[in-house]
């Protein structure tokens, strides 16, 4: 039975450390560094490349889906070599005809996704996937802008909406900003966790908001892993 649903998160690092670059790409980059610094002491140019789709590149892509036993059915394509690892994701979305479910992909997963395949010259197998149009629910679902209504004033991080939903937390063991150290430190195990556990939040969220089913306990979780 095809799939209907696929949600999907992925996880950045750095591509290249700063100095690999031109001086030119080396001091427009740290000019925008310093802009944002204003507002953000931390903000670095590991933040900055693990969130700009020419400076970083995806370590990880979780899938996932509820199953017929209302099971959330979990994979990850993970690794350093991420032209293996798009194109991979590349095959397994080719004929996914249903939607494409996550938490503020529009803004970032998904162009981030576009832009690395655009670097590796690989040419998009699903066309629905690069159509970004905003404002709709198909192709992509995105779980943050349908619930606030794409207003970016009222919007809350994934794990804080999961929690006021009473969702288990996706956010325990690891945070956004320590992936990049957890990589650095090969914990790959650490990564996919977290990877999958973002996506099935993003998933339960869709599940009971939008679809009006009882939330998916944790224990109903099939992390690939297990």
């Amino acid at each position: 039975m095809p799939i209907k649903h696929l949600a999907l998160d992925i996880e950045t690092v750095p591509a290249n450390p700063l100095s690999d670059y031109s001086k030119t790409i080396q001091q427009k980059v740290n000019e925008k560094i310093k802009q944002r610094q204003e507002r953000n002491a931390d903000f670095d140019y590991n933040y900055f490349a693990s969130i700009h789709g020419d400076f970083g590149k995806i370590i990880c892509i979780s899938l996932g889906y509820v199953a017929e036993d209302e099971s959330i059915r979990l994979k990850s394509l993970i690794g350093d070599d991420e032209a293996q690892l798009l194109n991979e994701f590349n095959r397994l979305i080719e004929n996914h005809q249903g939607i494409f479910i996550h938490y503020n992909g529009l803004n970032f997963d998904i162009p981030f996704i576009l832009q690395r395949m655009s670097h590796h010259g690989i040419s998009l197998s699903n066309p629905r996937f690069g159509d970004l149009r905003r404002y709709s629910s198909d192709p992509h679902f995105d779980v943050m802008m349908q619930y606030y209504n794409w207003d970016m004033q009222k919007v809350l991080p994934l794990g804080i909406l999961a929690e006021l939903h009473g969702l288990p937390s996706p956010k325990e063991d690891l945070s956004g900003n320590e992936i990049y150290q957890a990589y650095q430190e090969g914990e790959w195990k650490r990564i996919r966790h977290y990877c999958e556990f973002d996506t099935a939040t993003t998933l339960n969220l869709w599940w009971k908001i939008f679809q009006h089913q009882p939330a998916i306990p944790l224990e109903k979780y099939r992390f690939s892993e297990d």
